[in-house]
């Protein structure tokens, strides 16, 4: 079993402290890595939250259009296209373009802090992976304060 993994399994063992934050919220999740999809949609499930994968750009972009989710987790590196392009396709989907995008990578720290200094105003948050409780309430928080806003 990968680390990351672990660390979500761990994760699910605490369960549902946002259910009450997250019930009805549709989550799109674009990762490539079947195992770690896996994981971290059954991490978001328990926590009450509706969620899709998708594993490609494409395959994302496809479904986003019908799924409408207010919360898209995506990986920065797809297997057809990068985690950007694809943040800014969803920007000009109407059922998403007002969506809250996390992008999320397996880049260490000091990457991630390269893309969370100079910011894509596609993307909503940067984060490391995995979907911890700890990083799950950050999306949170950033979806409450862009639904406030609307």
């Amino acid at each position: 079993m990968s680390e990351h993994k672990r660390r979500i399994k761990k994760a699910l063992k605490s369960g549902g402290e946002f259910a009450s934050r997250t019930r009805g919220h549709r989550v799109l999740l674009i990762e490539d890595h079947a195992e770690l999809a896996e994981a971290t949609a059954e991490f978001m499930r328990s926590e009450g939250l509706e969620v899709q994968v998708a594993s490609t750009g494409d395959s994302g972009l496809k479904m986003a259009a019908a799924f409408q989710p207010q919360i898209v987790l995506c990986d920065m590196s797809l297997p057809d296209m990068m985690g950007l392009d694809v943040a800014r396709a969803l920007r000009a989907i109407p059922g998403t373009k007002d969506a809250l995008i996390a992008m999320h990578t397996a880049l260490g720290e000091r990457d991630l802090q390269t893309f969370q200094r100079q910011p894509d105003e596609s993307v909503n948050v940067f984060m490391s992976k995995p979907l911890t409780p700890e990083k799950l309430d950050t999306i949170l928080s950033h979806l409450s304060v862009l639904l406030r806003r609307r």
